[in-house]
């Protein structure tokens, strides 16, 4: 899921996750600054992806 926020003219994304057996984990959030319309920025979605596999890990961890 994403949330979008804009503010004196700037955009703000937090991108998080809620599947986790109820716990919400923050994945990221930035400052949007793409030139190239809507699109998130791949450096953006790769940190995402990366903190999304060890948040994965650790919440599975915590489980057993």
């Amino acid at each position: 899921m994403e949330v979008v926020s804009d503010h004196q003219h700037s955009t703000f994304r937090a991108v998080y996750t809620v599947r986790l057996a109820g716990r919400v984990y923050v994945l990221h959030a930035f400052q949007k600054k793409s030139k190239q319309g809507i699109a998130t920025p791949k450096r953006e979605l790769d940190v995402i992806a990366e903190r999304l596999k060890r948040d994965v890990e650790i919440h599975e961890e915590s489980e057993k």
